[in-house]
């Protein structure tokens, strides 16, 4: 490059003097250049985290419902992210059998992380949240008949939200029924005691719901519990700390996407399983692209805990998704949402750009 050309491009008339630049084309620089570039690299992040070849996919489920009840009228079917009928479940767990799949639990996962047990070639680890009753009737009978593992966090003895959420319709694990799971393969792990928001609790209360949680189940199973998922949105530095102190190995938040060799193992993240899946969907979100997708639409959801934490996060669902722009958020649909609005977005960067030039 020739000294004329580098002066030229360092002189002044090369840039917009600061002083010339109106409010609007700096917010239009914000809106249209840092966050685009921000978000890329963003998505970038996703990629390698997603194709990395230690990556885990961990499914998380909530409770199981019939699907012949359902068609015969005899429950309702509402709800869209924390439901999946019983014969999907059988499906996807007959597909990863045959899709040569490996179930493991935490404790196997600590494992390989510490270098003590291979990494399967295809593994996969079974969530489900709650401990609720159809994780018994529906859920373990499938598991057991095809030899997989699963990891059930229970509360013990849910809050009245959380009990009217299912009045009627489901229930919650009785210890003998605890105790037999973990006898047949599922490994029965903390979601605190009252499926309370950890977040809203000073540090003794937080405390104490964790310790005892460990400590009762641990009781009534005879296994160690070292694993927790924390519920309802209720995950914070703050939380994570206290789940360290009170012996936890494995946390499993609000994050979504598969954990690999660099996920926190405090801050594990998990793909949602939701009741419009079926097994092509279900086969598409094992693989590092499709995981991708459900890592973007899944934090796009969480926009709201973000904003104002969990309780606000849940009256903002209760009004989104028992609205007219339900069949939004379902995955399929909200996944076209955004590809939709990222073209908008990259033609509104375009048209930005394009007008400071020729300014």
């Amino acid at each position: 490059m020739s000294p004329s050309l580098i002066l030229d491009l360092a002189s002044p008339a090369c840039c917009l003097p600061l002083a010339d630049i109106d409010p609007w084309t700096a917010a239009g620089v914000v809106v249209f250049m840092v966050v685009p570039l921000l978000a890329v690299l963003e998505v970038l992040r996703y990629l390698y985290l997603e194709y990395r070849r230690d990556r885990v996919p961990v499914l998380l489920y909530h409770r199981l419902i019939s699907r012949a009840a359902v068609e015969q009228g005899l429950v309702p079917d509402k709800e869209m992210i924390w439901v999946s009928y019983d014969t999907r479940f059988a499906e996807q767990m007959q597909y990863l059998r045959d899709a040569g799949y490996v179930t493991l639990d935490l404790d196997d996962y600590l494992r390989v992380r510490a270098g003590q047990m291979p990494l399967p070639a295809k593994p996969v680890i079974v969530t489900f949240d709650d401990g609720y009753l159809s994780t018994y009737t529906m859920g373990f009978p499938v598991l057991k008949r095809l030899g997989q593992k699963g990891v059930v966090f229970v509360s013990l003895e849910p809050d009245e939200h959380t009990r009217n959420l299912v009045k009627g319709v489901d229930g919650f694990l009785s210890p003998d029924q605890m105790r037999e799971m973990a006898g047949g393969g599922m490994s029965i792990q903390s979601h605190t005691v009252t499926h309370c928001i950890l977040a809203d609790l000073a540090d003794e209360a937080a405390l104490r719901e964790l310790e005892e949680s460990r400590r009762r189940i641990a009781e009534i199973t005879g296994r160690p519990v070292e694993h927790i998922a924390i519920p309802r949105a209720g995950y914070s530095r703050r939380i994570k700390r206290l789940t360290r102190t009170a012996g936890y190995r494995t946390a499993c938040c609000n994050n979504k996407g598969s954990v690999n060799g660099w996920s926190d193992l405090l801050a594990l993240p998990r793909i949602v399983v939701e009741r419009d899946m079926s097994v092509a969907d279900f086969s598409r979100c094992l693989s590092p692209r499709g995981a991708l997708m459900l890592r973007i639409t899944g934090n796009m959801k969480r926009i709201p805990e973000r904003l104002g934490g969990g309780r606000f996060a849940a009256r903002v669902r209760k009004i989104l998704y028992r609205g007219p722009l339900l069949p939004l958020f379902e995955t399929r649909n909200l996944k076209g949402a955004i590809v939709a609005g990222g073209l908008l977005y990259l033609l509104g960067s375009v048209l930005f750009v394009w007008r400071l030039l020729v300014r």
